[in-house]
């Protein structure tokens, strides 16, 4: 465990104390280090250390990254460009030595120069997309649940995700969203974030490069509970009961398929005691 200071929403300052939680990997399997760093944001109300954060961090770390899971204030229950923007320059701000990615960074066991990749869930995968606006190590991110429109009641825009004002490349972003999500469950959405279109009713659609990043609308046909909304990844709601469609599926939204896409961004480095 380690700390940085975070965006303060009561006074708009970079000086709350939030906490960091990270893990390394196996050193038996991925050498002794330094090791590329990933960082997980989680999503609104979300803690960095529940079940869901941990999955990732676990996941990543077994996948031969510095594995980071970051608190940061996430406790509106609706936001809008004025709170993601400043929320994702807490977390990623390069020029802040206080920044958590700066403080990641300087981890005895990180080396970011080997490559930093992004994932968030919610408010934390706009983060997740928004994080090489401030950081240009950042190499790719796999963003969760996101839009440029929330759609639910009174839709209105959030400009700040559009893919003109995201400094990922397009070829570096994943955006996966459910179809019954009812802010951002929509193709306009998923392609607004991404800036890759497909025709009306695709239900994937992959850059043209091949680098395998892209959109996938989640149907709900495809999780166990039959609704594929906001928490498409939980059976019966946003609850952390992980669907296995997801979590251990096979398929090209499922969370191994993006972890294994994600990874590959990184300089990370099979160890064999065999040197084989």
């Amino acid at each position: 465990m380690t700390s940085y200071l975070s965006f303060d929403p009561s006074n708009s300052t970079f000086d709350l104390a939030q906490p960091i939680f990270y893990q390394l990997p196996d050193p038996n399997v991925f050498g002794p280090g330094p090791y590329p760093v990933f960082i997980w944001t989680p999503g609104t109300y979300e803690v960095f250390t529940d079940a869901l954060s941990l999955l990732f961090v676990t996941q990543m770390s077994q996948r031969g990254f510095l594995a980071v899971s970051v608190q940061y204030s996430n406790t509106e229950t609706t936001q809008t460009c004025d709170q993601y923007s400043p929320r994702a320059q807490g977390v990623f701000d390069a020029s802040r030595s206080s920044s958590a990615i700066n403080v990641v960074c300087s981890l005895k066991g990180a080396n970011c120069r080997k490559g930093v990749v992004t994932a968030g869930i919610s408010q934390g995968g706009m983060l997740a997309a928004l994080a090489r606006n401030y950081a240009p190590s950042v190499q790719a991110a796999y963003a969760l649940s996101v839009g440029n429109t929330n759609e639910a009641v009174v839709p209105f825009s959030l400009p700040c995700m559009s893919k003109q004002n995201l400094a990922i490349p397009a070829a570096r972003l994943t955006v996966v969203n459910g179809q019954s999500d009812p802010a951002f469950g929509t193709q306009s959405n998923v392609q607004g974030v991404t800036g890759i279109v497909c025709p009306a009713g695709s239900l994937q659609c992959w850059h043209p490069s091949g680098s395998g990043a892209g959109w996938y609308l989640v149907q709900n046909s495809q999780v166990t509970d039959g609704m594929a909304n906001h928490c498409y990844i939980d059976i019966g709601g946003c609850n952390d009961h992980f669907d296995p469609n997801w979590s251990t599926g096979p398929s090209n939204w499922s969370l191994p398929a993006n972890l294994n896409w994600l990874a590959s961004f990184g300089a990370q480095r099979v160890f064999s005691a065999s040197g084989k």
